[in-house]
């Protein structure tokens, strides 16, 4: 199914759902969602129906345990205490029994080949099953909150199938949480004609993201990066990875638009995802605006957990009696430590995605142990210079970065860099050679007016205005004619192979 497919099955589905009564959408959402992955990846459809059924079981057995828990509590208050801990003993081996289970299932399809590979073996040539990974962490984060007593289990299994498979979600998320879910599912909001025309507006945004920019710089960012790591100096380097970056931004947040607005034309509102991440001022800050879904997901189930945990409050409090201010921060660096690597382990078991990681989680880890040091000599952060030099640091750091993301393996990762300070090779740059990798002359005039399209209309969404509410507020010619602009633009400048098919999205791989 083709993007353009996607957005008509996404439109038909809701009108069928705008058509039926409210109480019974849910069903059609259902319904619509195993046809959806049924024709996306049928041989991945066992897969996700073990997920489905074997965490909505183990939310059940939990919800039992506590159910008797409480009755033998109050049949026995002398042994209250006892209880409870065998109580939560008893969950918490449920939990993990199932966590293990649904790991190994991900662990297998996206690790076995490339294990094989290091060891020499012949790669067994797995597909990973459509939308493994965000399903696997929406069920694992279902259970860790009933584990946690923080929600109560789901009693009806079809409406806990369509949690796990509800269809926009599944190309690349974002990663929901079931509580604020749930409720939306059994009653979908009723979508007024401004609220249609704002996910539409979002819609299309997303599709001209996608198509006419991301893929437009596809074609160069492939030349450059699938080549032999020595091949480019550092200006054809540079330009590669800051296109790279165009590139993975506009492609995963354009897919994001795209999902956020076909679930809103059904009366979903899905976590937001993206939030300015290149206006960042800081590493930290722009996780907190990149895949903030999975960010969220990580602090809440990995990093706290880790933080607060008897063996490193015990580090902790050891290291209190020599340094108090090293003692607050070590649980912070370690758990960035930890996070990172598993957020790198996530994109993948190759050399290039855990340094990756790596990296990440050692400049943070560095900027906890050094936040005492920061405050001592805290520079004027209300002047308007020094916080577009801290944006201009953290795009740089963050493109630095990119560079292990993109390459085939770390050694090319770390030739790249090295290129950066030693083989600059300006003369590489030329319309020819532009050309010559996909980047003809208005290829790059049509990125260029995009670009700054993509900053005007970031500079305002950072300013908080809402552009959605205010353009579907326009007097009806005025929003027409823009929806005309919108359609045009991703039919002529969109950039569509053979037979109108696109690229995949980067992060349908995950």
């Amino acid at each position: 199914m083709t993007l353009f497919g996607l957005t008509v099955y996404g439109i038909l589905a809701a009108l069928i759902c705008r058509a039926l009564p409210q109480k019974y959408r849910w069903i059609l959402m259902l319904i619509a969602s195993y046809v959806f992955y049924s024709a996306r990846c049928l041989s991945g459809l066992p897969y996700i129906l073990v997920t489905t059924l074997t965490t909505y079981l183990a939310g059940l057995l939990m919800g039992r345990v506590r159910l008797r828990a409480a009755k033998e509590s109050t049949d026995r208050p002398d042994m209250k205490k006892d209880i409870r801990i065998k109580c939560k003993c008893q969950c918490r081996q449920i939990t993990a029994f199932a966590l293990i289970l649904n790991l190994c299932l991900l662990a297998f399809f996206k690790y076995t080949d490339s294990v094989l590979q290091l060891s020499g073996h012949s790669p067994l040539g797995l597909l990973l099953p459509l939308g493994i990974s965000f399903y696997t962490f929406q069920a694992m984060g279902y259970l860790l909150d009933i584990s946690g007593n923080k929600n109560q289990p789901e009693r009806n299994l079809a409406r806990f199938a369509l949690f796990i498979s509800f269809f926009p979600q599944l190309l690349q998320g974002p990663i929901g949480r079931y509580e604020p879910l749930s409720a939306q599912y059994r009653e979908p909001e009723n979508v007024t004609f401004q609220q249609a025309l704002q996910a539409l507006f979002l819609i299309l945004w997303g599709l001209i993201k996608k198509l006419v920019l991301a893929d437009r710089a596809l074609g160069f960012v492939s030349a450059v990066f699938d080549a032999p790591a020595a091949t480019y100096g550092a200006a054809m380097n540079i330009i590669g990875v800051l296109l790279y970056s165009l590139q993975q931004y506009c492609d995963f947040s354009g897919g994001i638009d795209l999902v956020i607005g076909i679930a809103e034309l059904m009366g979903i509102h899905l976590p937001q995802n993206f939030r300015q991440p290149y206006f960042s001022v800081s590493l930290a800050d722009f996780w907190r605006r990149w895949h903030i879904t999975l960010g969220a997901w990580m602090r809440d189930y990995v990093f706290y957990p880790f933080a607060l945990s008897k063996p490193i409050s015990a580090l902790a409090k050891l290291i209190r009696k020599k340094n108090t201010v090293l003692a607050r921060t070590i649980p912070a660096a370690l758990g960035n430590l930890l996070v990172f690597f598993l957020v790198g382990l996530w994109h993948g078991a190759t050399s290039n995605y855990i340094l990756w990681g790596l990296y990440n989680g050692i400049i943070l880890a560095f900027s906890s142990l050094m936040e005492s040091v920061y405050k001592k000599y805290e520079l004027p952060q209300r002047s308007a210079a020094f916080h577009l030099f801290r944006i201009v640091r953290t795009f740089a750091i963050v493109n630095i970065g990119w560079f292990f993301d993109r390459s085939l393996n770390g050694s090319d990762a770390f030739i790249r860099i090295r290129s950066l300070i030693t083989d600059w090779r300006p003369n590489e740059i030329s319309a020819a050679v532009l050309d010559s990798m996909q980047l003809p002359s208005h290829d790059l005039a049509v990125l260029l007016i995009g670009i700054i399209l993509l900053l005007f209309i970031s500079v305002l969404r950072e300013k908080s205005l809402n552009i959605r509410l205010t353009l579907s507020t326009f007097p009806f010619p005025i929003r027409w004619l823009l929806f005309l602009l919108m359609i045009l633009s991703i039919i002529i400048f969109g950039v569509w192979g053979t037979d109108y098919n696109e690229a995949a999205f980067l992060y349908y791989q995950f």
